[in-house]
């Protein structure tokens, strides 16, 4: 026997949980307010995902996998890879500013609260900093092939510099909320790649 059929939208609910965690953290989103986002009762949301961290789980991968989209998106615009680096940056502090309601980049802030406690988070976020790492590897050997760059630069040490500086303006986007300070320190940081 196969049970009653679920009567919900999964990537719904997945969706919801995920904007409640992002605003919120994952410590200080309660079953209640997890019931709330979602419209499903405690005893749906427990059978669909076994408990909080399990529905978490799925919460951060459907981020990593938005974020994913995200950045193709972005890397794959007309113009020179330093013309799409500081669209990138301008897109991730747009998004900061804009969405206060919002705890700044769920990616960065996921592992900051939870990897030590959670090993699920923690290779969730390993993995997707690998992908994204090998996205920006790529993008940076084009801008090499390209011309853009020196030859003798090297793609993989690129990528892992400007990653530290994007997740660290994305931090300090929290606070220092001056967008015209930010748009300063990204022109000198293209300027220096």
């Amino acid at each position: 026997m196969a049970g009653r059929p679920r009567e919900f939208d999964d990537q719904f609910v997945i969706q919801a949980a995920m904007d409640a965690f992002w605003r919120n953290g994952f410590e200080a989103t309660s079953a209640q307010e997890l019931v709330e986002s979602t419209g499903l009762g405690r005893g749906s949301l427990y059978a669909a995902f076994g408990n909080k961290e399990n529905l978490y789980h799925e919460a951060l991968r459907r981020y990593h996998s938005s974020s994913i989209e995200f950045h193709e998106a972005v890397f794959s615009q007309a113009g020179s890879v330093k013309d799409r680096l500081r669209s990138l940056l301008e897109k991730g502090i747009e998004l900061d500013f804009s969405n206060i309601e919002r705890n700044g980049c769920m990616a960065i802030f996921s592992p900051l609260e939870r990897a030590a406690k959670d090993k699920t988070v923690e290779e969730l976020s390993r993995r997707y900093i690998k992908t994204l790492e090998a996205m920006f590897i790529r993008l940076f050997a084009a801008g090499i092939a390209a011309g853009e760059f020196q030859a003798e630069r090297q793609p993989e040490v690129m990528a892992k510099a400007f990653m530290c500086a994007y997740f660290g303006f994305r931090v300090f986007g929290r606070v220092v909320h001056e967008p015209e300070y930010q748009r300063d320190a990204i022109e000198s940081l293209i300027m220096s790649i």
